[in-house]
């Protein structure tokens, strides 16, 4: 395995939306391969002249590497099951994921990758953001806004990585040289993360307006959960009061392209033969009967593995955007912050979730029957939103079906404990990067 190619990596990180110029951009896997010819060098699109592209493709990075985080999480925990004959994707069903597998690590946001799509969008907006900084409000028009709105990528993917890998690295690149970081733990990328939405909160409050409240209100969720993350509730729930009970930053998708595919659609639809069903505890009567979780029985097994094929409904079509940041799982933050200092806010809120699902009067007692009921209406409210895992080694739930159990394709299924589930660090970091090793 050779080193990252510094040129390939640069080339990663001014990005590109897809159709419009050729460059690596956003495909992180290709730093492992020899660099092809004819591409467009990544320093000669890194102009004021190109701004509004490049932050188009970090957004572009972002969105479809969010869609097969929303997937691959969704195997791992409950909320989907692994329903095809392809060996190299029962990992994550049967949370086995080891550090030499390759779909994991190495795949694209279009092959169900999760390492590679979150880095690329994470180094995609952070180069974006640096270039912007150094230039002018002459230069670029709503410079401001838009490095607020790489800060918040940024921010993000730190996030989204913070929460399902055991450990990671946070490589940046400067002009031509490649910044290699060293392995550091979830709550020091919880701390990165929390820093750069930071920034990100910051730059929108100087801008103003309607747009800019937009992106400080997904900075603002995306914070208010690393602090979650972090046990810190009290700074968690400052965060989260700000943000209107409305709010909903959607990930944009269409059908241009299959990176541009709402990736749950694509995977898991009604009018095709699913790759992944509707993981069984959705499947149960006391989740159906929840308009928040829209599921339809396809009455027939997978071929080879027999799993009960169910399509989930909630995203109907291949454009349908997928809720990434919501004011809704800011409540049920709110609600789990006020348990010991302000039940009746709390009994309110579930109130309000439980009239949402449909479901009777609430009549829990106890601190801990109000932290189960929560958790509860987080996965049913955030269904299929890039929630569930990380609400499993937060909250170290025991997931289904039990370590050691049979998987349909007649292997164990590991560990199901939330705190043993965090992902292994890739052992293509440890090949690729010069400080590990």
């Amino acid at each position: 395995m050779t080193r990252i190619s510094h040129t390939i990596m640069r080339a990663l990180a001014a990005t590109a939306v897809l159709g419009t110029v050729t460059i690596v951009g956003c495909d992180l896997g290709k730093t492992l391969e020899v660099e092809p010819a004819a591409l467009i060098p990544a320093v000669t699109l890194e102009t004021p002249e190109n701004a509004a592209l490049l932050v188009s493709g970090a957004a572009s990075d972002f969105d479809c590497a969010f869609g097969s985080y929303v997937v691959v999480t969704g195997l791992i925990g409950e909320e989907l099951d692994d329903a095809l004959q392809t060996a190299d994707r029962w990992p994550y069903d049967q949370r086995t994921v080891a550090a030499n597998q390759s779909r994991y690590s190495t795949n694209g946001c279009t092959a169900l990758g999760v390492y590679q799509p979150l880095q690329a969008a994470r180094v995609s907006a952070s180069n974006v953001r640096r270039l912007l900084e150094g230039w002018t409000d002459v230069q670029v028009p709503n410079r401001q806004l838009s490095i607020a709105r790489m800060s918040a990528y940024e921010g993000w993917s730190q996030l989204l990585i913070a929460e399902v890998f055991c450990s990671t690295v946070f490589s940046t690149v400067e002009g031509e040289n490649v910044n290699y970081g060293t392995e550091i733990t979830r709550s020091q990328a919880l701390d990165s993360a929390i820093a750069r939405l930071t920034s990100a909160i910051t730059a929108a409050q100087t801008v103003g307006g309607v747009a800019a409240d937009s992106v400080r209100y997904f900075a603002l969720v995306g914070r208010a959960r690393a602090y979650q993350d972090k046990g810190d509730l009290k700074s968690a729930r400052a965060d989260a009061v700000v943000v209107p009970a409305a709010f909903v930053w959607n990930v944009t998708t269409s059908n241009t392209n299959s990176r541009r595919q709402n990736r749950v659609w694509s995977e898991n639809n009604a009018g095709i033969t699913p790759s992944s069903s509707v993981g069984a505890r959705y499947r149960q009567a006391s989740y159906t009967s929840d308009p928040r979780i829209k599921v339809q029985n396809l009455n027939r097994l997978s071929n080879g593995t027999n799993v009960p094929l169910w399509a989930q409904t909630k995203y109907p079509t291949v454009n349908t955007p997928i809720p990434a940041a919501t004011g809704t799982e800011m409540q049920l933050l709110i609600a789990e912050a006020d348990i010991a200092t302000n039940r009746a806010n709390t009994l309110a809120i579930i109130a309000t979730m439980r009239a949402a699902g449909n479901q009777p009067a609430y009549t829990g007692v106890t601190a801990t029957d109000d932290l189960n009921e929560i958790i509860d209406q987080r996965r049913r409210a955030l269904f299929l939103t890039g929630t569930n895992l990380g609400d499993i080694i937060r909250y170290n739930l025991t997931v289904t079906p039990a370590a050691g159990t049979l998987t349909p394709w007649n292997q164990a299924y590991g560990p199901d404990k939330g705190s043993q589930m965090c992902l292994p660090l890739p052992q293509v970091e440890f090949l690729n990067n010069p400080k590990l090793h």
